[in-house]
């Protein structure tokens, strides 16, 4: 699933995470990408919790829950739907 512009990923933070069924796993506060050959950079997965949000303050010491982007389903206005 590809974010379309001008929405990037500074917006899904903070995003509500949920499964098909519409149980809450979290929302997102970091994530984990690398860089293609033509200069964009792709999602390699969501962080989510209170420890994802430790991980953006103190670095990738933390564990926490991941999610992969390739289980991304949906990316509404207030949630982002995921196969678990």
């Amino acid at each position: 699933m590809e974010l379309e512009r001008p929405r990037g990923f500074s917006e899904l933070i903070g995003t509500r995470v949920t499964d098909s069924s519409g149980r809450t796993l979290g929302h997102v506060y970091e994530a984990t990408a690398h860089w293609q050959r033509d200069g964009t950079i792709a999602i390699d997965q969501l962080l989510l919790g209170r420890r994802a949000l430790l991980r953006r303050l103190r670095g990738p010491a933390q564990t926490c829950r991941a999610i992969p982007w390739e289980a991304v389903v949906e990316i509404g206005a207030e949630r982002i739907t995921v196969r678990v």
